[in-house]
């Protein structure tokens, strides 16, 4: 039986999803810097590892205990495993090697094109669009102009070597691509199954590669983890980036379409580049303040454009509910000939 999408709770549901969203950027956006305290211990495939191993049995007995099964129909296995590889080991791998071998500039802003290459591959699926075509290209394309102002408006960027510099902005690009992809590719996912289903089965199946991976290369940088921090990022990761923040984006997706969604990506940088400056990691510059602006009319103005429609229709369908109670109230009390009234008299 397909997975409710389409239930009474639609319109409150999407009414629910800018906030979410928002939340969601906003713990995606600080993770890059709790990631790193992480990484000054932990080597990449080892915390990656280690993230979807936590995470899995986690969303695994909650899918089980609010659901009551975990049972996948044959033939979403295949699309299933799919979008494990795409969104969880392709993506890490190659966010990873971007940010080795490019600039943090170059790699931020590549990345950011995720949300155009979701429109790409949205409109290649014959996904239906929640967002006019043309409007939802002039909102990125503000968006992403708002980014390039905060990723190069950070102060102390630092350059990375020239000989490995192509090389990383071609991984940059590649995991573009494949966030881009990710959200389309498990959208049909979500017509079976909830979002917390969807994923626990695709932490389940990352956690299956990456932990190979992480044995190779070593799940420590210098043998052991000592410092708080690098065990409160791997928390972090588990809880709010990878439990909780999965399993909101892809309600999301699930109610509004990819495309809409992931124009929430914009925020993620100015989210990284606030809570950098919350914890001292760095200070706001001016361009940052200006892209961070930006970003948010842009993402004002498209939320609106996405919702504006399915919150008019909510509006028509209590006033229509309201007049027909009014209605009926009146036939109660002045009911027509031959109606008897509330006494029972005719």
């Amino acid at each position: 039986m397909p997975y409710d999408t389409e239930g009474p709770h639609r319109a409150r549901g999407t009414r629910w999803a800018p906030w979410a969203l928002a939340s969601v950027s906003v713990a995606w956006g600080a993770n890059y810097t709790v990631n790193a305290w992480g990484l000054r211990e932990f080597t990449v495939p080892g915390f990656n590892a280690l993230r979807f191993l936590l995470a899995a049995p986690l969303l695994l007995t909650l899918a089980r205990w609010t659901e009551g099964t975990l049972r996948v129909q044959r033939g979403q296995w295949p699309r299933l495993l799919l979008s494990a590889a795409v969104g969880i080991v392709g993506y890490q791998l190659a966010f990873s090697a971007a940010v080795r071998l490019s600039t943090p500039a170059a790699a931020a802003i590549l990345i950011a094109l995720s949300p155009f290459f979701t429109a790409l591959f949205a409109r290649l699926a014959g996904e239906q669009a929640t967002l006019p075509a043309r409007r939802a290209a002039a909102a990125g394309s503000v968006a992403f102009a708002g980014v390039v102002l905060v990723v190069l408006g950070r102060p102390g960027t630092a350059a990375g070597a020239p000989a490995t510099e192509w090389y990383g902005n071609a991984m940059a690009l590649l995991a573009a691509a494949l966030w881009g992809w990710y959200p389309v590719v498990t959208r049909p996912l979500l017509e079976h199954h909830s979002p917390l289903h969807v994923t626990a089965w695709t932490s389940t199946a990352g956690a299956a590669v990456l932990l190979p991976l992480a044995a190779i290369a070593g799940f420590t940088a210098h043998g052991t983890v000592r410092q708080p921090l690098s065990w409160f990022s791997l928390g972090y990761s588990v809880l709010l980036v990878t439990a909780a923040g999965l399993v909101v984006w892809y309600r999301a997706v699930r109610q509004v379409g990819s495309e809409a969604v992931m124009l929430w990506m914009f925020a993620v940088p100015v989210a990284a580049a606030l809570f950098a400056a919350l914890t001292g990691e760095q200070h706001i510059t001016w361009p940052q303040t200006a892209g961070s602006a930006v970003v948010l009319m842009a993402l004002a103005y498209a939320q609106g454009l996405s919702f504006a429609s399915l919150r008019d229709s909510h509006r028509s369908n209590f006033h229509r509910t309201r007049s027909t109670t009014r209605e009926r109230n009146a036939d109660e009390h002045h009911p027509g000939p031959g109606t008897p009234d509330r006494a029972g008299r005719p």
